[in-house]
Order: structure tokens, then sequence, then C-alpha cells
């Protein structure tokens, strides 16, 4: 990117003429332009330098080199430079917004977002500011502001298909697929062959449940890139969701060529194993995700369920309670290994593990059912005969010695919803997570319309690691309150940690 566009080259070349520069450093500066419109970065580069050796305080070399550098990805020169050109023009704009640009991609996104600002306030009003900010604004997880700004810029040049499939992108991290999905149509209309926004298209139609058209983006991605791994490994989560198991296998089976050291696609293909029938297969992959991924306790849960269903128990058995180890607040966890001894006949240790699944987590459905068959069976043997969720539950003579908790039930007395909200508030500040969403729940169970209470849930249950339920929290605050700016970011953090897990 120049400092200055193509058209006004010649300009500046007059203006640099009519300028104190000596005329050793015209000429370099001259070749300088020369060569960077002819794309040869580096030997302009060297140009802008002679120039700038001739003369200290010619800016405008200064500039060009640091758009160079910028584009060779030389940031911390670049900025370098771009202090050179604001010192001698504090006033300059463009200056200003170049610099933003490289201390956004430097990854200093506030200092960035101060230059972006200080551009705005000198009048710049050009695409590239506003769409380098909004970018700025993205990663610093704003959304809204991030949307606003990249309107403005594609207002101002609608024939550009990268910012729109960027604000497609942020419609996507906060779950608005459908809008989503109509910028990434709007770009891909502009460039027929933008890899990228099929890609993210496909995986809005996934998230919009329209697998079919999910995977017509995929396979268009592969068509002009079949070497990503993503489109395989999309499309074979889609073929799942189709029942199309062997297709699923074939692509997770591409995607692992390509990404061998990825233990979710290792995962995601035994899934379809197991759908398969080819549990040994299933134990297979899960059991190198595990070698390639031992502290994370969902591999290990999977691997657990192989030796379950292969008839191997102990193993089994060990492989969730080292999930339990790795994670003490993963519901899942929990759930997992009480239902392997739900299956094994061991109900009061069942009994013992669901229940925790669901202190950790009230309202898991799932483990709720499975806790009345639990229940079901120990009345017949005698062992319980309370009611369904109890605080203590009964333990036979020799009973395992199983950490338990309680269901969290708030406690007995009459506060108004707000008093609960605020209550769980402070109970997640002193990282009693599970009183927290006891608390907020209630307040939500009085209050079912309050946002901030959604927020404050999803918040415990985010430093619980319980992502699905986080994500799920935050929707329904943004929902709610679709301005809801702390809930945008919440949201757009919980979605990260729940891929990345």
């Amino acid at each position: 990117m120049a400092y200055f566009s193509r058209i006004s080259i010649a300009a500046a070349c007059l203006a640099l003429a009519a300028s104190s520069i000596g005329r050793q450093s015209r000429k370099a500066y001259e070749e300088g332009l020369r060569l960077e419109l002819s794309s040869q970065r580096e030997s302009a580069i060297h140009a802008f330098s002679e120039a700038i050796k001739a003369a200290p305080d010619n800016w405008e070399a200064y500039a060009h080199r640091a758009a160079l550098r910028i584009a060779i990805n030389d940031l911390p020169h670049a900025i370098e430079d771009l202090d050179a050109v604001i010192r001698s023009r504090p006033d300059d704009a463009q200056a200003y917004r170049l610099r933003a640009e490289a201390l956004r991609k430097a990854n200093q996104p506030q200092r960035a977002l101060a230059d972006y600002d200080r551009a705005a306030a000198l009048h710049l009003d050009t695409p590239a500011l506003y769409n380098g900010r909004a970018a700025t604004y993205a990663a610093l997880d704003q959304p809204q502001k991030a949307i606003d700004d990249y309107t403005h810029g594609i207002r101002l040049r609608l024939d550009d298909p990268v910012p729109i499939k960027e604000r497609a992108d942020v419609y996507s991290s906060i779950g608005r697929y459908s809008a989503a999905v109509d910028d990434y149509d709007q770009s891909i209309s502009l460039n027929p062959l933008f890899a990228d926004a099929y890609l993210e298209r496909g995986f809005a139609w996934g998230q919009l449940g329209d697998f079919p058209r999910a995977i017509a983006d995929f396979n268009t991605v592969l068509k002009l890139n079949p070497a990503s791994a993503r489109a395989y490994s999309l499309r074979g989560a889609a073929d799942l969701k189709l029942g199309k198991n062997e297709d699923a296998v074939t692509d997770f089976s591409h995607a692992i060529q390509l990404a061998p050291k990825d233990a979710y696609l290792l995962l995601a293909r035994a899934a379809a194993y197991v759908k398969l029938g080819r549990n040994e297969d299933a134990l297979r992959d899960r059991n190198q995700a595990v070698i390639l991924r031992p502290d994370f306790p969902e591999g290990f849960i999977a691997r657990g369920g192989s030796y379950h269903q292969l008839g191997m128990h102990e193993q089994g058995l060990q492989d969730r309670s080292e999930a339990i180890r790795l994670n003490p607040n993963l519901p899942e966890a929990w759930f997992a290994r009480g239902s392997a001894y739900y299956l094994m006949g061991d109900f009061q240790r069942a009994y013992n593990d669901i229940q925790q699944a669901i202190a950790l987590r009230p309202g898991y459905q799932e483990a709720i059912d499975v806790l009345r068959k639990t229940e079901a069976r120990l009345q017949e043997q005698g062992v319980v005969k309370t009611e369904l969720v109890k605080t203590e539950p009964a333990k036979p003579e020799h009973a395992p010695e199983v950490p338990v908790q309680a269901p969290p039930v708030p406690p007995v007395r009459a506060l108004s919803a707000d008093a609960h909200e605020k209550l769980g508030r402070q109970l997640t500040q002193e990282r009693k997570y599970r009183e927290a969403v006891a608390e907020l729940t209630e307040a939500i169970r009085l209050k079912p319309a309050s946002a901030p209470a959604f927020n404050a849930r999803g918040y415990a249950y985010m430093l619980q690691h319980d992502f699905p339920h986080a994500v799920a929290d935050f929707s329904e605050a943004i929902r709610l309150k679709p301005d809801y700016e702390n809930a945008h970011k919440n949201l757009a953090v919980a979605r990260k940690a729940r891929h990345a897990n």
C-alpha cells in the first residue's frame, strides 16, 4: 500500500521538486516512486533509504518506505518511519492512519485505535480508515463498533469485497448468521473466486442448519483451494449431520492428511467411525488424539467411550476419571463416568457422579434424565427412598469415596431478582461458581427478561469452562438487549474458547 495513491504520485514528484530537498535525495526519491509503481518493493525501499540518507528531513521518503515495509510485514521499522513522519508533520492524518495499520498488524490494537481516532479527528474520511478501525474494534471484541465502521467504509467504496466479507465475519462471530450470509453473498457477487467468503458462508449455513447449502459452498472452496483442511473438516461435519457417515470419514481423513497434528480432527473422524460401528477405528483415532493433547479432557472422555463400547470398562473408567482430574468443573466428565457406572450396574457410583454433573450445570437435562433412571434402580434395590435430587445421597455401607456435592439450591429467603443477581455476581468474584450459577438462575426465574442476569450467569459458566451454556446465556442476553456491548464481547470470547476446545 502506497502512502500516496498512484494517481497522485506525479503530483508528489512535482511537490518534491519544488521543495528544499537536495538534488541527490530528489533523484533517489523519484527512483523509489518508479520502483514502487512497478511493485519492486525491496529495490524501492533501498531507493527511499538513499533519499533519506541524503536528506534526513525528506518525510515523503519515510512515508513511502513505511508503506512498503507494512506490505512486506516489516512492522517495527514501518512504525519507526511513521514516527519520523509524525514528528515532522504532527497533523498529517494519513500518517496516523498508516501507523495505525502497522500497529494493528503488530497486534497492538489499543495503540492502533488511538491513531485511527486521531486520523478521524483530523477529518480523514477514507475507506482505509474506517475498515482498518473496524478490524481493530473486532480484535478488541467490540463487534457493534466494528460493524458500524465497516458499514461506513463500505459506503465509501461499494466495489471492494474484502470489508464486506470482514463485516460478515463479525456478524457470524456474534451469532447473526443470516446477516452474515447476506454479506457473504454480496462479497461473492463482487469476487466469484473469493474462497474465504465461500468457506465462511458455508460455516454460517451450517449454523443455520442448512447443510446442503453449506456443503455446496465447501465444494466450491475445495475447487478453488484443494488444500483447505478447514473446508474438508466443515464438510465432514455437515456430512455427519446429514447421516452421510462414509463421506464424513473421507472428508475428515483428507483434513487429517493436511493437518496431522490436529487432535480435534481425529476426534471428529472417530465420531463418524462410531456411527458406522467401526469402534476399533474410533479407538485408534481417539488414542492418537490423547497422545497429541494429553491436557484435553474431552479426548479422555471420548476414548473412555470407545473402551466401554469394546467392553474394556476398567480402561474406560480410568479415562473418564482422568478427564475429571484434568477439569473437575467439567459436567460432561462427571456425566460420562456416571453413565458408564450406570451401564455397568454400579448405580450408587452412577448416582453420585451424575448428581455432581447436575451440581455443576443446573438444568443439565440429559443428566437429569439418567439420574431419574438411576434413582429408580436404587429404589428397586431398597437403597434410596427419598426425593429425586438429594443434598446428601444415601450410601451403602461400602460405597466408594467419590466426591459428591449437592446441586446448588438458592437459600430459602424472600429475595428479589436483583438481590439474587447481586449475590450471584459476588459469588462469582469469590470463585464460587456453582453457587453463583444457582443464584443467577433464581434471578432469571424471577425476572426472565433480565439481560444482565443472563450475561452474569454466562460469565460464571465461562469461568467453569462450560462454553456451550455460556454461549447460550450470552446470546440470550443479546437477544434481550441487542446493543449490550459487554455481552457481545463475552460471546466472542466464549465462542473462540468453545472452538479451541
